[in-house]
Order: C-alpha cells, then sequence, then structure tokens
C-alpha cells in the first residue's frame, strides 16, 4: 500500500475501529493536519538501524545491582501546610503540621517552582471503584519504594532507606519513624508484621502466595528488629526484588504494600470470633470475603490510606477525595504536600462520553484512555478549554506484537507456525513505516520487538532484526518453507492439506490502537497469500480461549521492555501461560508446574527458561543477552513499532508536570515516578 492512496475515508475506517472511534472521528482533521500538529509536539528520538547479527560467543559476564538514589535535598527545619488544613487545626479538628508528618519527612523535588496550595482537580474515569485512572496517574502509590525516570533504578519513598546484602538473600527496611496513616494512626513495622503473619500467611486470604514471597520454594521469613526496622530472608538469591516489588507493585497489587493493622483487625478471624457475623451483616458469607473488601482501597472509603489523595464521598456519578493530611512528603521549603486540595472523579458511562467531556473542556487533566489517532480532536478542545496537549513517550518495546500458536493442536498448522522462516516472513512482510506514520504520523520508532532504548539490556541489532520492509524476501521464505500459491494466486496454500491458508483468532482492544494497528497487518499478509480474519472480544473470554489452547494467533501490547519488569516472567521472550500471548501455553503450564502438566518443549525454548531463571536469581547481563539474542534471531514475538507518543490533556494552570515525560507505560507505573503530588493548580 502506498500511503498517498489513504484517503480521509481510510483514516475513519482506521480510526473507527476502537470503541467510540466514530464519534470522535467524525470531527477529526484529515491526518496530514494532525501530522503537523503531533511533529511540532514531540521529538522521537530514532533507534541507529543496523545490520542483524546474531553473535554466537557467551559475552563477558556481569552482574548489576540496582543502584540506589539517596535523597540529597536537606530536610527543612520549619513545616507550612495548606490553608485548608490550617482551619481544621485551628478548629481543633487536627493536630499541628509538625506532628502529623514523620521525624525525617521525604523532601520531594519540584518541576517548576514551588507551588501554590488550593484547587479540585477535576478528572474522568470508567470504573466504578473510588478512583481509577487519571486519579492514580494524578497522585503517588503506597508502594515501599519508587521508581526512577528511566524505570532502572529505585529512590526512597514511604521506606526512607534500604540494605540489600551482597548474596541478594537478605534485605534490610527502614521506615520513616513517626510516619502515620490517614486516619493519624502510626505506621510501624507492626502493620508489617500483621500482614505477613495474617494475610500474607493465612491460607484463606492468601491460598497461593505470589511467586516473588516464595523465592527459591520457601516462603521469605520476616524479621522485625524494632518498631521502624525489618527484615526479609529469602531462601534463594533475589536480585529483582527491590525493583520490581518494592518500588513496582508486582506481587502487592496495589492493597497489599502495607495494611493498616489497628483497622483490620476487627475483621479478621483471629483477633475477632465474631468477624464471620460481621461479614454476613455486610452481605457476605465468610469473614475472608469481607476482610478483602474492607482492605480494598479501591472501593472501602473508611481503609486508612498512605496516599496522597484520600476518598472523603461516593456517589453513583462522582466521587471525591481530597488531601491526605497526614502525608509524609514536604517540597524542599517545607511545604506540606500534595499542593492541590481536593480531587473530583467523573464516573464517565463508556468512552465515548469520557472522549466527549475530554474533547468539552469537563476536566483539568486526562490521560489513561487517551488514545494518538484522535490527537488533534483532543487538541481543538483543549485549545478551547485554556488546556493544551503534551506527549510522553510510551515506554513499550512494541505498541503492538504478534504471536503464532506453537502449541497448536493441529500438527501441520503448528509444523509451519514453529518454522522460523514463517515468523520471519510475518515480519517482513510488515510495512512499519506505513502503520507509524498513518497511524502515530511519523513519531514512533519502527522496530523488532525487543528492551527500550534506555535499557542496560538494548542494542540496535535486536531492534532491526526481521524488521525491514522486504515482502520478495517474505515471498521467497515462504517460497522455501514449501507454502505454495494457490491458481488464483491470492491465497497461500497449508503444505499437506493443501486448504487456502486463514487464520481466524480473537483479540483484546485495549491502551494502544490494536484495531487500526491489525487493520493495516491484515492488508500486509495478505499481500504475501496469508489470510487473518479476527474479531474483538472480551479480556475474560480472551483468556479462557487463550488457556485453552484455542487461539492460533495473538497479540498484546509489548510491555515489560522496560528493566524494571523485563524478563521477570514469561511473557514476550519467553512462552507464558496466560492471556497476553498463545506463543506456547503448554510450554508456560510445563514450566509453571515445573514439568507436571503442559508439554514438555523443544531444546531451544528450555534454554529461554534456563536463561530466565538465571537472569532472575543474578540480575546477571549474560542470560539477558542470550535472550534477546534468540529473539533477534528467531523472532518469536513479532513487532510493529514501538516508543509511540501518548497523549496527555492538561489544563494550563496545571503545572509542574513534565512536558515532556515520563515512560508511559506499566514498567514504570505511568505518572508515579513524575512526582505528581507536586502538581498544582496556579492561582
Amino acid at each position: 500500500m502506498d500511503l498517498k492512496k489513504h484517503t480521509r475515508r481510510d483514516f475513519l475506517r482506521l480510526t473507527g475501529l476502537t470503541t467510540a472511534g466514530i464519534a470522535v472521528a467524525a470531527c477529526a482533521r484529515a491526518p496530514e493536519v494532525v501530522e503537523k500538529i503531533v511533529r511540532e509536539t514531540v521529538v522521537v528520538e530514532k533507534e541507529v538501524p543496523k545490520e542483524v547479527v546474531v553473535e554466537k560467543e557467551v559475552a563477558k559476564e556481569v552482574t548489576v545491582v540496582v543502584e540506589k538514589e539517596v535523597e540529597v535535598a536537606p530536610t527543612p527545619s520549619k513545616y507550612q501546610e495548606s490553608p485548608m488544613l490550617a482551619a481544621r487545626v485551628a478548629r481543633g479538628e487536627l493536630p499541628p503540621v509538625e506532628e502529623r508528618l514523620p521525624e525525617e519527612p521525604r523532601v520531594c523535588e519540584v518541576y517548576e517552582r514551588i507551588g501554590d496550595y488550593g484547587g479540585t482537580l477535576t478528572v474522568g474515569d470508567l470504573t466504578m471503584n473510588l478512583s481509577g485512572g487519571d486519579v492514580h496517574m494524578a497522585m503517588d502509590r503506597p508502594n515501599w519504594l519508587r521508581i526512577t525516570r528511566d524505570g532502572g533504578g529505585a529512590i526512597p519513598h514511604i521506606l526512607k532507606d534500604w540494605e540489600m546484602s551482597a548474596d541478594f538473600r537478605e534485605v534490610t527496611c527502614y521506615m520513616r519513624r513517626g510516619m502515620k496513616w490517614s486516619d493519624g494512626a502510626p505506621l510501624t513495622t507492626a502493620d508489617v508484621k500483621f500482614w505477613y503473619e495474617d494475610v500474607l500467611l493465612n491460607t484463606e486470604l492468601t491460598p497461593v502466595p505470589h511467586m516473588a514471597f516464595r523465592w527459591g520454594g520457601e516462603v521469605m521469613k520476616l524479621t522485625v528488629i524494632d518498631d521502624y526496622t525489618f527484615k526479609l530472608n529469602f531462601a534463594a538469591p533475589h536480585p529483582s526484588w527491590v525493583l520490581v516489588n518494592m518500588a513496582h507493585l508486582y506481587g502487592f497489587w496495589g492493597d497489599q504494600t502495607f495494611v493498616p493493622a489497628h483497622y483490620l483487625k476487627e475483621f479478621h478471624i483471629k483477633y475477632n470470633d465474631k468477624a464471620n457475623d460481621l461479614a454476613k451483616e455486610a452481605g457476605f458469607d465468610f469473614w475472608y470475603q469481607n476482610f478483602g473488601r474492607k482492605n480494598s482501597r479501591g472501593q472501602s472509603i473508611e481503609r486508612p490510606k498512605l496516599e496522597s489523595f484520600i476518598p472523603v464521598r461516593d456517589t453513583p456519578a462522582m466521587s471525591f477525595l481530597e488531601r491526605n493530611p497526614y502525608y509524609h512528603a514536604v517540597d524542599p521549603e517545607g511545604n506540606q504536600l500534595p499542593y492541590i486540595d481536593r480531587c473530583n472523579m467523573d464516573r464517565c458511562a463508556d468512552l465515548s462520553v469520557l472522549d466527549a467531556k475530554v474533547v468539552g473542556g469537563n476536566f483539568d487533566f486526562a490521560a489513561f484512555q487517551l488514545r494518538i489517532l484522535f490527537y488533534a480532536t483532543y487538541a481543538d478542545g483543549a485549545k478551547a478549554a485554556g488546556a493544551h496537549m503534551v506527549l510522553w513517550p510510551s515506554g513499550k518495546g512494541g505498541e503492538v506484537v504478534y504471536n503464532v500458536n506453537m502449541n497448536w493442536p493441529d500438527d501441520e498448522w503448528r509444523e509451519v507456525f514453529s518454522d522460523d522462516r514463517f515468523r520471519q516472513a510475518l515480519s517482513l512482510a510488515i510495512n512499519r513505516k506505513e502503520i507509524n506514520d498513518v497511524i502515530y504520523f511519523g513519531n514512533a520508532i519502527e522496530r523488532q520487538m525487543t528492551v527500550i532504548p534506555p535499557s542496560r539490556h538494548f542494542k540496535p541489532e535486536y531492534s532491526s532484526a526481521w524488521a525491514d520492509y522486504d515482502p520478495a524476501r517474505a515471498n521467497a521464505l515462504l517460497d522455501e518453507l514449501g507454502l505454495e500459491w494457490n491458481a488464483a494466486r491470492t491465497h497461500r496454500l497449508w503444505p499437506i492439506s493443501k486448504r487456502p491458508m486463514v487464520i481466524a483468532w480473537d483479540l483484546v482492544e485495549t491502551e494502544t490502537p490494536k484495531g487500526p494497528i491489525t487493520e493495516l497487518i491484515t492488508e500486509y499478509w495478505q499481500a504475501i497469500g496469508i489470510e487473518i480474519q479476527w474479531k474483538s472480544i472480551t479480556r475474560t473470554l480472551l483468556t479462557q480461549k487463550i488457556l485453552a489452547n484455542e487461539e492460533p494467533m495473538s497479540l498484546w501490547h509489548g510491555d515489560e521492555t522496560a528493566d524494571t519488569l523485563f524478563l521477570r516472567r514469561p511473557k514476550f521472550f519467553a512462552p507464558i501461560d496466560g492471556d497476553e500471548s498463545c506463543w506456547g501455553v503448554l510450554w508456560g503450564r510445563w514450566y509453571n508446574t515445573k514439568g507436571d502438566q503442559g508439554e514438555e518443549p523443544p531444546q531451544a525454548i528450555k534454554d529461554l527458561y534456563e536463561w530466565l531463571d538465571e537472569y532472575m536469581t543474578t540480575d546477571s547481563d549474560v542470560p539477558a543477552a542470550n535472550v534477546l539474542k534468540s529473539q533477534a534471531e528467531h523472532c518469536w514475538t513479532i513487532g510493529t513499532v514501538g516508543m509511540a507518543p501518548h497523549p496527555l490533556f492538561l489544563r494550563n494552570n496545571l503545572r509542574n508536570v513534565s512536558q515532556t515525560g515520563g515512560l508511559w507505560t506499566w514498567d514504570t507505573l505511568w505518572s508515579y515516578p513524575e512526582f505528581p503530588e507536586q502538581w498544582f493548580l496556579e492561582a
């Protein structure tokens, strides 16, 4: 296809494939106008293309320890607070700010200037929880530590410090003395002990602890040293623990990072023999169901919290949050954060309603559900609403990546899918420049699926492997594979049955423009004789079908390619027993169950698992390089473009927000490394 042949009708067809696309695209500008706007807004550093070189020799072994970035800002000698809280202090409703802060509060850097106190930030979301999407983007998280901006390191957050032993088997954690929950109760090691003994080790609440907590086959051991110091010991070296579980939230998943023992004991059967009665009064059958509800940050207003905003009121249409009076951080001048007093979340019925409200200027900040395809429409709305658009790089190794099922029950299909030449041909048939131009207006990076450039493991040759647009070479590989054309030269034929190659499969449209990109992919692969027929379904249904090995092909967005989450589990660089990829579900099950279930894989796949395991216990560059070289050679996962721009809508008076990002990705928890607690509404 020639890009010049893509008319406005084509543009509307592509945008219409996503939810609410037709409604937004109806007032969208022509693609060439959008391209100009986006090009003037974002500059994406291109990767240097190189000839594919897959080295055979073993790399020199290097073990890298996650470096600790120490807070350098001095602790202020005097503290100030929002007038909203000062008024509550004057009325006797709160203690003075000095008594609400920990002895050593976290000193948060500010981006532009010391902020102004006050104001209400209005956002929208699709969730029925107390907070979601853009509320989470506008505040911090209750994680033990924080992720650095490049996704490769950890810095203090709720914990003021930590020490990991040289053998990666022991970590000592130092809490902030005097830090408090949002209700004023102390946060101490008693909360950690309660979580460990009464949540993690309670089989009714936690039937199977996350693998990070049972490293080396045994549940980690907790030792409480004093009220503000505790130690964890692992049965095997656990170098990823600090970055993946303490700075990110892997395994904790938000509600478990710290739990308020003083509040939750009432609902725990160990501490209250009438906990089942309380559960029945609340409409549950068992105490542990009610406990889970009470511990949910997204569903329980009463649960004490640690983040910068806390929910105070909930209605069917809106959720209302206010500043946490006991929040643990200050700016360099001693002003307690956050600067903003309130956050209101408008619950939108669906994506079309949310889009309309963004364009109508109803929100001060919007990002989580925005899509680059509708950038110009958002920009028009922003201009009329006294707002502007900024673009952050997505931080994804692939905006959309594809896998074929090498465990497919049909032997004929399985043999073709398992042949490197088939996947290499599919990759060479993709016109990545056209995808970049049509979908991302030239601002993504045309690349193979691999880690992103900020990763310490990145090499340009990984990114360029089988990523040229070369239909002639693709056809030659398929010819070599024995996939003949039919008489009409419309389809290749399966090698034994001689049936036309038509692959029907399902996908979920979420986070990236999967439908529009796959529409283009459909044309590219049809041009080399391979027809794909796909439909969009719910993730719940897709999960069931992939786990039942009923999908011959799959796609997802290629995240977990920053050093935070790269190779921390099977996904795109080794087969997973999960819904993000159908590459080899039975092999993934074999790996997860240590051979008890699933299907034993060939040696090339076993190598991937062995390198993954080695990386997880050593953090060495050698197994990482082996995995990435294997991906470059075999093209296990087929990439398209990556590091694409993601749009953010910002009211002009919303300040201290990075205008360039930020990696907008799960790997870094989106805005978390950008300190949204220091955003403010300029008076």
